[in-house]
């Protein structure tokens, strides 16, 4: 037997014959000696179970059907429920036509006849194995898949997706001819007041822990409105609203990231309670987005980038605890439904001039 290149399968080899061992190594002695195959054996389908349990780089496995103990149609059974991923190929005698109907509805994914043609054997290690490995495969990129979903908002995700349909396996990211596009948007910076402070006394699991269930909370008041997280900062969130309400959703989820994170219990660090509190700065205007870092190190962020973004982080390090700092002209939009106090002209670091801006505290 010649198994492929680049193709070092191991198989469990589960029948009662200890003869079939003895006739299996002696066979495949060379490939076994150079690792290109790897064989564990068992006597039957109660022993094969333990081997799996043990052994989780087992590829595949081949069985006989008549075993003692637990024959190869029981094993067959409990391999579908136990070990859905792993794919069984049934030994069994010219003939055995009800056995091999039984085998079928179980599960099994190929046959092979006793005495064994190693030719046929061969082939058959061939297609089993790439067929397990391309459920591995499919596997592993569903694990990733999900992950990222944990770090890349599904809104851009979904964006990515339009602009760029899925490419060929291989395909360069050279490919990504998104060079950036203008938009209007409402930039959100909120910045947890105080807690860099408080890390300095306690552990780094706390502050973890402590820092993840505020953002939740924020997260949520931003989501609420329509928003969407672009990062995490220390600290800190950018997020970015777009529509024609967008300013008044980020402004409402401004307030709402105040009230929800005063609502919450004070936590405990150390010998001290914290309460949460966040400054805000808001913005309005073009941004440009699109993606943004090195494409040939496969580091790419999905953001907006410009002078409005720049504006929005200045002006939340002005604001103060409870505070929500923005532009006097788009205060002025709002007015109707929250009191501003004026704040008069600031001079903000790289802008020629000074800008008017007004502040709202959250009571």
């Amino acid at each position: 037997m010649t198994v492929t290149e680049d193709i070092s399968p191991t198989i469990l080899f589960v029948d009662d014959e200890p003869d079939l061992q003895v006739l299996l190594r002696q066979r495949f002695r060379r490939q076994i000696k150079k690792g290109e195959l790897s064989f564990y054996f068992a006597l039957n389908g109660a022993e094969a179970i333990e081997m799996l349990l043990a052994n989780p780089e087992i590829d595949f496995v081949i069985s006989d059907i008549n075993m003692p103990v637990m024959n190869g149609l029981e094993f067959l059974t409990r391999l579908r429920s136990e070990f859905p991923l792993v794919r069984a190929v049934m030994l069994s005698a010219y003939g055995d036509m009800e056995n091999i109907r039984s085998a079928m509805n179980r599960g099994a994914f190929d046959f092979l006849t006793k005495p064994i043609d190693f030719d046929d054997f061969d082939l058959t290690i061939k297609k089993t194995l790439t067929h397990v490995r391309e459920i591995k495969k499919h596997l592993m990129s569903s694990r990733e898949n999900s992950v990222m979903k944990d770090f890349v908002d599904q809104t851009w995700v979904t964006k990515i997706l339009e602009e760029k349909p899925i490419q060929p396996i291989g395909s360069s990211t050279d490919d990504f001819q998104h060079k950036g596009e203008t938009i209007d948007a409402t930039i959100l910076f909120a910045d947890i007041c105080g807690f860099t402070s408080m890390a300095e006394c306690v552990s780094p699991e706390e502050l973890v822990d402590s820092l993840n269930r505020f953002f939740d909370v924020m997260v949520e008041a931003i989501q609420y409105e329509g928003g969407i997280v672009d990062k995490f900062m220390g600290d800190a969130v950018m997020a970015i609203f777009q529509g024609e309400d967008r300013l008044e959703r980020g402004f409402r989820a401004a307030v709402a990231i105040n009230e929800k994170l005063r609502s919450l219990p004070q936590a405990k660090m150390e010998e001290e309670n914290y309460a949460p509190k966040v400054s805000v700065g808001i913005n309005d205007g073009k941004v440009v987005y699109g993606p943004i870092g090195a494409a040939a190190a496969h580091r790419l962020d999905f953001t907006v980038i410009g002078d409005t973004v720049n504006l929005a982080a200045r002006v939340e390090s002005i604001a103060e605890a409870d505070q929500i700092v923005l532009r006097s002209d788009l205060a002025d939009r709002l007015s109707s439904q929250y009191a501003f106090e004026q704040l008069g002209k600031r001079k903000i670091k790289g802008k020629d001039h000074p800008v008017e801006l007004s502040s709202f505290v959250v009571t």
